[in-house]
């Protein structure tokens, strides 16, 4: 399946910088949602596209409903693994915002070629992984097309008063990251051969876990905020929370847990298109305190698919959620942490 498709998972998203100039002409011509007049003078937005967060929350009756959606190109050949980790990936967008999947649409796109027991294995694979986490699939919709493509669109819910943002850190907390990185570019070197399955396999197993356990531990926490580290890399979603918290993130390099191999593809040449085009709007935002390698600087702007929680935390809870995240096979790790000043990232 991965030699169907021109990219893989999130590698395939659209740039960060080109999205915010798109949303920015929607905006301009009245495209966004936060300006409709509803019915119910209760009902009203929460979190809109502005701040280019996991998913829009809605507030009505007294309720959060939070809406996502997500589909990827394959990231490996195994239809029914694929699925799992196409739906793992879209459901962790609500566990991001503090809530739960509630239910999912499928979104398929099939090559007309496709032999029936993928598409099967593939629709099974994601209903697995919305069963496990308690959300219902009532349906979708499918389309032919010369690329293989699977998601959800997912709708949860949440505690209005608890959700998580990527607005609310404060200077002081700590900074946890859940899973490791470096996803994009073993996707890609398996992709073009240059990685055998074995050497894929820990990317996948992490791309299966899902954001759940992540996301309690940080609700009973006190998370100040909260990301999934995705197609942005994690320098594009840090920058999400430095930016609308108006804080600097100030990120321990050394801290950083990556997937095996990662570093002797990187230095080989493989990487993918979307970490340049991460790494080209965040340049002026990034500042690197002590001199990185190209191979080094590409981890923190890889794409990651179904990739962890970045965690903003109050000092007291950090070693409460590694040590728990720890028991349950996470590779999680603090990473750094908040401080006061003009929006910026600092890589130590």
């Amino acid at each position: 399946m991965t030699q169907t498709s021109s990219a893989g998972g999130c590698a395939a998203k659209i740039g960060p910088g080109d999205l915010r100039t798109l949303l920015g002409e929607i905006a301009d011509l009245g495209g966004l949602g936060g300006r409709v007049a509803f019915a119910d003078p209760e009902t009203r937005v929460l979190v809109g596209p502005e701040t280019l967060d996991d998913a829009g929350v809605m507030l009505f009756r007294g309720q959060a409903l939070i809406a996502t959606t997500d589909f990827i190109p394959p990231v490996c050949d195994d239809p029914q693994r694929f699925g799992r980790i196409a739906a793992t990936n879209a459901i962790s967008d609500v566990y991001a915002m503090g809530g739960r999947p509630l239910f999912a649409l499928n979104l398929c796109c099939f090559p007309a070629d496709a032999p029936p027991e993928v598409l099967a294995g593939i629709l099974a694979g994601g209903a697995a992984a919305c069963t496990a986490a308690g959300a219902a699939v009532l349906g979708g919709h499918s389309i032919r097309d010369k690329e293989l493509k699977f998601g959800l669109a997912v709708v949860g819910y949440g505690d209005p008063d608890r959700l998580f943002t990527n607005q609310g850190a404060r200077p002081g907390d700590r900074l946890i990251l859940t899973k490791p990185l470096g996803s994009g570019a073993l996707v890609n070197a398996f992709k073009f051969e240059r990685l055998d399955e074995a050497g894929l396999e820990p990317a996948l197993v992490e791309m299966e876990r899902s954001n759940a356990e992540g996301a309690r531990l940080a609700l009973r926490h006190g998370a100040s905020a909260a990301t999934d580290v995705t197609g942005f890399g994690l320098a594009g979603h840090a920058w999400n929370i430095a930016r609308n918290s108006k804080v600097v993130l100030e990120i321990d390099f050394s801290a950083l847990p990556s997937h095996p191999g990662f570093f002797d593809l990187t230095a080989a040449g493989i990487t993918t298109g979307a970490t340049g085009a991460n790494r080209r709007p965040l340049a002026p935002h990034v500042k690197w305190m002590r001199e990185r390698s190209e191979t080094e600087q590409a981890l923190v702007f890889d794409p990651q698919t179904s990739g962890g929680l970045l965690l903003a935390v109050p000092e007291a809870g950090v070693d409460p959620i590694l040590s728990a995240l720890s028991a349950t096979g996470h590779r999680a790790a603090e990473i750094g942490e908040v401080v006061a000043g003009d929006p910026e990232l600092r890589i130590l």
